[in-house]
């Protein structure tokens, strides 16, 4: 089930780490980071339908500026309780419409804990322990939504969409659970039954886009275990009956052989430089692929300012490239001067369907590729502290 395969306190952790990111917390880098879910929900003459993208709409709201810590604890609670109590409702207004289910698919992703109370010290150490909850309301109410998706996953009127969702958690539980142990040691992967998943995900949602993100996932793991040649572990999805999956195999190959090459790439940056990739062989570069919307891309401005202040007169440069959309423009602007960003940036305000995103097949961000001082590619995980690290190396030093 979607919902017994998440850890609560693990589904917290990440959430709170998310929220803290978003708030301005430095957070660990995370492989991923998904778009912002703030994006307007299309207009609509349905009654029903503006109803329910109101209560989707409320997965958007974050925590005032500087929120931290047991506050944070608190507001994530009552969102997450508003949120629960707002999809339900919906779902008993319109107890034979279809969409109920798109509501319901809300609750095991926002489960409340019902907080009473949070000791003194939490805020410098975090601790689980020091957090009361009211653990009979918390238990009726996992029940609650437990009953709701046995229904839902039984009803014959399941949107294609949150069926979709479901058999991709299914899928997922099986990765996360294999991707934990090729980690963290201590049980033996499973990679016939990850694949086994993996394929039976993709032959039944033949145009789900969700094929383009599970393959990068999975050569994670294979790398993992030894295996470093990513073409190869993916031809064996070459044929996929998912589209995008195919896509991204071809993609892949193609900035194989592009990464054999010196990298090219021009442009006029946003303050009006003229950037030439040609101009600056000799020199170490950075290509950082990133988003004002990822926290962790943020999270990570620090330590690339701190090598490029320290090493630029050495031979190393850094050049930005935006994923945000258009109409973060000014947001993007407004936050390159506030952290005191001074690298060429490269904005063209088409999110994920950026040409050069898509052209060296950036299925996440923060992405950071490194070149040597002959246009070659080195690197694609140069951050923290293996930034430094590499870039020294690079330069001899």
């Amino acid at each position: 089930m979607f919902l017994s395969s998440l850890s609560r306190g693990a589904l917290w952790a990440r959430r709170l780490l998310l929220l803290g990111t978003i708030a301005g917390v430095v957070a660990p880098v995370v492989r991923l980071a998904a778009a912002p879910a703030d994006m307007p929900a299309p207009a609509s003459s349905d009654p029903v339908e503006v109803e329910l993208n109101a209560v989707l709409a409320l997965q958007a709201r974050r925590p005032p500026e500087g929120t931290k810590g047991a506050a944070q604890y608190f507001w994530y609670d009552n969102y997450c309780q508003s949120l629960s109590n707002a999809a339900v409702a919906f779902m008993e207004k319109h107890p034979t419409d279809p969409r109920r289910w798109r509501a319901a698919f809300l609750l095991p992703r926002y489960l409340p804990r019902f907080v009473k109370s949070i000791g003194e010290g939490y805020d410098a150490s975090s601790d689980e322990k020091l957090v009361v909850r009211d653990t009979a309301r918390e238990a009726a109410w996992t029940a609650k939504v437990e009953a709701i998706e046995k229904e839902m996953r039984a009803a014959a009127d399941v949107p294609d969409e949150v069926r979709e969702q479901l058999e991709f958690g299914d899928m997922m539980q099986v990765m996360n659970a294999n991707y934990r142990a090729a980690f963290e040691g201590g049980t033996p992967v499973d990679l016939p039954a990850v694949e086994a998943a993996m394929k039976k995900f993709l032959a039944g949602w033949p145009e789900s886009e969700s094929g383009r993100g599970i393959l990068p996932m999975y050569v994670s793991l294979r790398k993992k275990l030894g295996t470093v040649d990513e073409v190869a572990v993916l031809a064996g999805f070459s044929d996929s009956p998912n589209r995008a999956a195919r896509e991204y195999v071809q993609a892949r190959a193609r900035f194989a052989e592009l990464s054999k090459k010196p990298f090219e790439l021009t442009f006029t940056a946003l303050d009006g430089r003229e950037v030439d990739l040609k101009k600056l062989r000799g020199k170490v570069v950075l290509i950082d692929f990133w988003a004002t919307w990822c926290g962790p891309c943020i999270a990570e401005i620090p330590n690339v300012k701190k090598t490029y202040e320290e090493l630029h007169d050495k031979g190393f440069e850094v050049i930005g490239v935006s994923l945000d959309a258009e109409k973060d423009r000014k947001k993007f602007i407004d936050l390159v001067a506030k952290e005191g960003v001074t690298w060429p940036q490269r904005f063209e305000g088409k999110g994920w369907n950026d040409a050069l995103a898509r052209e060296y097949t950036i299925s996440g961000i923060p992405a950071m590729f490194l070149l040597d001082q002959q246009g070659n590619l080195v690197s694609t995980d140069a951050r923290g502290e293996k930034l430094g690290q590499t870039v020294r190396r690079l330069l001899k030093m």
